[in-house]
């Protein structure tokens, strides 16, 4: 458990930091990851009308 909190600390600390000293690409990741879910989530509704 102990492990898991640092390892969950660590993350949410490494995100920040990527955020605030590369504020551009931490932009262009985002749009790159919302759109890959909207293709997602696009390409499931599709498969199920299918269906």
């Amino acid at each position: 458990m102990f492990l898991r909190r640092c390892a969950f600390i660590a993350f949410w600390l490494v995100l920040g930091l990527f955020v605030i000293r590369q504020p551009e690409n931490a932009a262009h990741a985002t749009r790159a990851l919302v759109g890959g879910l909207a293709l997602l989530a696009d390409a499931l509704s599709r498969f199920v009308s299918a269906l």
